[in-house]
């Protein structure tokens, strides 16, 4: 499978130009959808932008209300052969942080920036393959089934995008998101359930130096409770993270509440239970034996999933691998992306590596092999669920 890795190369420097941090992707939707329609796919914008705001804290929207929503673009390709599985690949327009003036910088086979800012690999290489994909489709009349393809807002800041799709909008069998790090040998198999909690303390305040002993300190409540978790790896299914503790005013003052934050996450259910019982635990117990009012809150983020070699979409995915002489591997990861919700949503879903390193980081990187590899699967999966029609019929 020949396919033009200049083009493809200077699709991905194109869009990591477009600046689109989440909840801003109003530029690379309009350039989407002038290209999407230009390559002749039907395109519509669901209302996922309006549903995300209505749930953000006052201070975001309040910084937002200038800026023009944008929703999950939604294109279709009719399909040429009948019968075949209905497929939808994604990938979602945000990056992680804001990067103008990205200066993206080619170094043999790899495509890295100056070190100034993140090269937004995540996941406008996940956006390339897919346009290139379906260029290559075009351009050498390959039969194919209906497909679909969604492109995502504010993945990065929870899965909100994907969470709001429009189902009405989609029609699809199997789901495959062209978002994870890694080369695309990687097939994403199992991702973890992911809960957010909140811990409220309230002591007492008092002077520090006058009369310190008539307050009631509730760092030091959240310390004593903090000090009784396990944080970190907890085993290879679960993490547990606390990543932002705020409280105080002043030196001078004793502090009187103190907001701590974070995750748990589990590819076992009984494990997510008993770690979130665990944080429970801890802090009721602080504040018991500091006579403390603690107030714990939890908010599901997304389910986990868990899929086998079994799954026909994960079959789907193994043999696109093999089609373009890629030996494929099954592996879990850790973090969530749209095929939680995707699978959640009852569409059989995997997320497919894109070739990002080190995304998040100003050392982010990616081997033009991996994307082109990529493209290269897209294709794969398309061919190979067109010829499983084939086989249906016979």
């Amino acid at each position: 499978m020949e396919l033009n890795e200049k083009r493809v190369v200077d699709t991905f420097l194109e869009l990591v130009k477009i600046d689109t941090p989440s909840y801003f992707e109003r530029p690379m939707a309009d350039h989407l959808l002038k290209t999407l329609k230009e390559l002749g796919l039907e395109v519509t914008e669901d209302d996922a932008g309006n549903k995300v705001m209505q749930g953000l804290g006052k201070e975001t929207r309040e910084l937002l209300k200038h800026e023009k929503q944008t929703g999950n673009l939604i294109a279709t390709l009719k399909g040429t052969v009948q019968g075949a599985p209905k497929l939808l690949f994604t990938a979602h327009m945000d990056t992680v942080v804001a990067a103008p003036g990205i200066k993206p910088q080619i170094e043999g086979d790899v495509i890295r920036t100056d070190g100034k800012t993140i090269l937004g690999a995540d996941d406008r290489a996940g956006i390339a393959a897919i346009l290139e994909a379906i260029r290559f489709l075009k351009e050498n009349n390959i039969e194919h089934g209906d497909l679909q393809f969604a492109f995502t807002i504010a993945e990065e800041t929870g899965l909100y995008g994907s969470l709001y799709l429009d189902m009405k909008k989609i029609n699809a069998d199997f789901a495959f998101v062209m978002d994870s790090g890694g080369p695309p040998d990687s097939i994403i198999v199992s991702s973890p359930t992911e809960v957010d909690f909140t811990v409220l303390i309230y002591g007492k305040a008092a002077h520090s130096g006058v009369n310190p002993e008539d307050g009631l300190n509730a760092i030091s409540v959240a310390a004593d409770a903090i000090s009784k978790l396990k944080l970190g790896r907890i085993d290879e299914e679960t993490t547990i993270n606390i990543g932002i503790i705020q409280g105080g005013e002043k030196t001078n003052i004793v502090c009187d509440r103190c907001e701590i934050l974070g995750e748990v996450r589990s590819r076992n259910e009984q494990k997510l239970s008993e770690q979130i019982a665990k944080v429970h635990s801890a802090f009721q117990m602080a504040g018991e034996k500091w006579s403390a009012k603690v107030d714990i809150r939890e908010e599901k983020i997304y389910s986990g999933f868990n899929l086998s070699a079994e799954d026909e979409v994960v079959r789907l995915a193994m043999e696109g691998l093999r089609k373009v002489g890629i030996e494929p591997k099954l592996a879990p990861r850790g973090g969530g992306s749209d095929t939680n919700n995707l699978n959640t949503k009852g569409i059989p879903a995997v997320n497919l590596g894109v070739g990002a390193n080190k995304d998040h980081t100003v050392e982010e990187n990616l081997r033009i092999k991996d994307l082109t590899d990529a493209t290269r699967l897209v294709v794969g999966i398309i061919q190979t669920a067109a010829e499983r029609a084939g086989v249906e019929a016979k």
